[in-house]
């Protein structure tokens, strides 16, 4: 906005106060630190219900949508302002389940200012000294907002968003581990920063989640990505999953399989890895996205189905899926179990002699319909149009492609004639897994496609 045009809008609201007070609530944007959505429990986001901008309308969680409703700026003043109104504790009375609404933004008033310990991720009102707090500790859509004692319970635990320009790094280039704490347990996630990372800037974060049987930092051998970070600049987390087996770990993937009594929620803990390594490995929130081989190719596809809103874009090796089987045709996925709030971008990797998880489906009972079948399921997700277009890439691999999907997405496959079970390109051996191609490198081609997408 040009600077007189500024000064008529500003002059033209001047003359419509009438009291000292009708002064301050001009509601001029303050200095933004940060602007996007804040989440809470359940990956819910702080919402403004029914995007209302009258004085006193709920604040309350929401599925995340993307809308302005959810669009909060955090200010360098204390406010957090979003459709132009601020946060406010209802005439800042400080007793345990006073509702926290929307209001006109008055300079100077204390029932609108907000402290974020970032140590304990809450949202702190100085003047109450009360904590934001989602009423019942429910995650349902319309649950209102309060303030409550802080207690260090879920429901009060919440992440701001980022500012994407600069933070400070507290783990050095290299390969090393990094722990995250969830649920009151300390969980060791190896990690890898690139020999270019400038310490105060924000990088992406590729997850990359290991097969059955296997650990972290055995996917971070076997999937070779050490030098693809370095050449591209992003970030790698490689945890382990949540259920011991064999040598290693599988994956609790929902919906598939039954789950031991009391496993972990590998869901919500890859939602707390990226909310640790945000401030810890100074990730940028908006440029996460991940790949996973076999049955992390599994967990990380399920994730995309249940929190869109927290990874940009997927790249499964030899394990693609969208949902469970479906009970009453195994052939097919279960369009039930993967209904995501957004488009999703995909590119996936898949041998077709892979003895593992069939290229044509059957195999385990974890595993059923095709992998065609779940790329189909992802075009329908996406809105992709047409059918998809087939190019030889190389003498043994096709890409298929359905292109021009909702919002720019895309959904990828390179399938592999002569390809096992195994990760295109990388030098590393999986014995008993058949061949492993190098006509391709899954590496280099997933984050080509990555650096299209962003949330």
């Amino acid at each position: 906005m040009k600077a007189t045009a500024w000064r008529r809008r500003v002059l033209a609201a001047l003359t419509l106060i009438t009291s000292p007070l009708a002064a301050l609530v001009l509601a001029l944007p303050a200095t933004a630190a940060a602007a996007g959505p804040i989440t809470g429990l359940a990956g819910k986001c702080v919402d403004i219900a029914g995007a209302n901008t009258a004085n006193g309308t709920q604040v309350q969680l929401w599925t995340c949508n993307g809308s302005g409703a959810q669009q909060w700026t955090v200010g360098s003043d204390g406010t957090i302002r979003a459709l132009g109104k601020c946060l406010d504790v209802d005439g800042g009375i400080n007793a345990n389940g006073t509702k926290v609404h929307l209001w006109d933004c008055i300079a100077g008033n204390t029932h609108q200012q907000w402290t974020y310990n970032a140590a304990a991720r809450e949202l702190v009102n100085p003047e109450t000294s009360k904590c934001l707090d989602a009423t019942g500790q429910s995650g349902a859509d319309g649950t209102r907002l309060q303030i409550w004692t802080c207690n260090g319970q879920t429901n009060q635990k919440w992440t701001l968003p980022s500012d994407s320009s600069t933070c400070t790094r507290t783990v050095g280039a290299g390969e090393s581990t990094v722990q995250v704490t969830f649920n009151g347990t300390r969980y060791p996630v190896a990690v890898y920063v690139p020999s270019t990372a400038q310490p105060p800037v924000r990088l992406p974060l590729v997850l990359n989640l290991h097969g059955t049987s296997s650990t972290g930092s055995g996917q971070l051998w076997y999937s070779n990505m050490k030098p693809a970070a370095d050449a591209g600049r992003f970030l790698v987390a490689a945890p382990s999953g949540a259920i011991p087996n064999g040598s290693g770990y599988a994956w609790n993937v929902p919906g598939v399989g039954t789950s031991p009594v009391g496993a972990r929620d590998d869901v919500a803990f890859l939602g707390a890895i990226i909310d640790a390594l945000t401030t810890t490995l100074c990730i940028d929130p908006a440029r996460v996205y991940g790949t996973g081989y076999s049955g992390g190719g599994r967990m990380l596809s399920a994730y995309a189905c249940l929190r869109p809103d927290r990874i940009a874009a997927i790249a499964p090796v030899a394990g693609l899926r969208a949902g469970r089987p479906d009970p009453s045709n195994t052939s097919r996925p279960d369009p039930a179990s993967c209904q995501p709030a957004r488009p999703v971008p995909v590119i996936a990797f898949h041998g077709q002699q892979d003895n593992t998880n069939p290229y044509g489906g059957g195999g385990s009972a974890l595993w059923q319909y095709s992998v065609p079948a779940a790329q189909q399921r992802w075009a329908a997700i996406d809105g992709c149009p047409g059918s998809p277009a087939t190019t030889q890439v190389s003498a043994h691999v096709s890409r298929i492609a359905y292109q021009f999907c909702r919002n720019g997405t895309a959904i990828v496959l390179y399938a592999v004639s002569d390809g096992g079970h195994t990760w295109p390109g990388t030098p590393n051996p999986s014995l008993g897994n058949g061949n492993t191609t190098r006509e391709i490198d899954a590496n280099a081609l997933m984050w080509q496609f990555f650096q299209q997408y962003q949330l």
